[in-house]
């Protein structure tokens, strides 16, 4: 699907009047008939219609701002990438806002209709298609490398945050420590099980290398019915360690293995990913892969201000970053 906005001229088409009646009902400088001034109503609701007036001020100018999609800004990490890149986007003259992914096609043509200079999404429900309709538009596009975007083409910023190698880093952590059954607890919120997500990837390729027994938990919406779950699960299965998607949800997968008499650290070792605050305060303080914002924050801003000069040259831009074991006492 080619991406555009709603034009007035779309709610003239669709209203059966012309486009002076339609700008009339949408400015209210205007009489206008009921019966069609109902007809245009009607018609914007239909086509979801957004007078774009940001674009029309600004066009061929910039609006100085940058939009960071997440799939879930409630948590920590996005909050310290968020800080990262607003310091070095300010520096440049630019603001940042940072926005919750609603995977739908209203979605999509609010940020269209918004006028942006560049989009860094970080959101493994942003689908393929969707980020490619943006990048068609010729949008500057960034994309932390949360699962594959192989298939993504044109000219945009990608960057591999190194979430894969992390992952393979956390299970031979576990292998070492003598573990053998492992569970890998995805994020909250998902719909099911992605394999092309890199910390899934990650974990499942190299349980399989090993030959340990790995199983993958999702589906939840939230923090009780992870709970619930896990519960459920460790009533039919023996699991001795465990990797969670972020460290909230290994946190709670921690607090069940407690509840149930296990204990951390000996009977389960527990990694998480994201190195929050709350996993050097918990008890025991959690294993974590830590993920460099600077560096990836730095990476963003780099790429972003080469793609909106829409240099010609440029294609993928492509960099790769690593990540960290922090060891604590959960393993």
């Amino acid at each position: 699907m080619k991406l555009r906005p709603i034009t007035r001229k779309d709610i003239a088409k669709e209203a059966g009047v012309s486009e002076t009646v339609v700008s009339y009902v949408i400015n209210g400088n205007r009489y206008v008939l009921a019966e069609k001034r109902k007809r245009v109503e009607e018609a914007i609701e239909k086509l979801n219609y957004r007078p774009n007036t940001m674009a029309r001020a600004l066009k061929g100018k910039q609006s100085n701002h940058i939009l960071l999609i997440a799939d879930d800004i409630k948590g920590e990490y996005f909050g310290k990438l968020m800080s990262e890149i607003d310091q070095l986007a300010y520096k440049e003259g630019y603001f940042v806002t940072l926005c919750e992914d609603r995977a739908d096609e209203d979605f999509i043509q609010r940020i269209y209709s918004r006028f942006f200079d560049g989009i860094l999404i970080g959101s493994a429900s942003f689908s393929v298609e969707n980020i490619q309709r943006l990048i068609n538009a010729s949008i500057p596009i960034v994309l932390l490398e949360i699962k594959d975007y192989s298939s993504i083409t044109g000219s945009f910023g990608l960057i591999n945050t190194g979430l894969y190698d992390g992952a393979i880093t956390a299970v031979n952590t576990l292998y070492e420590k003598g573990r053998k059954s492992l569970l890998f607890l995805d994020r909250i919120g998902g719909k099911g099980t992605d394999i092309t997500d890199w910390r899934t990837k990650g974990f499942l390729d190299q349980t399989k290398k090993l030959k340990l027994n790995a199983d993958v938990l999702s589906g939840y919406q939230n923090a009780e019915e992870l709970d619930q779950m896990l519960s459920e699960y460790m009533k039919n299965a023996s699991i001795d360690g465990i990797v969670g998607r972020n460290d909230y949800v290994a946190l709670v997968g921690m607090q069940v293995c407690k509840n149930s008499g296990i204990r951390i650290g000996v009977d389960c070792s527990v990694i998480g990913f994201d190195d929050s605050r709350s996993a050097r305060y918990s008890d025991p303080p959690l294993t974590s892969i830590a993920i460099n914002q600077k560096e990836i924050a730095r990476a963003v801003i780099s790429m972003l201000m080469a793609l909106m000069k829409k240099d010609e040259n440029h294609q993928i831009l492509r960099e790769n970053l690593s990540t960290t074991l922090v060891m604590r006492k959960s393993v």
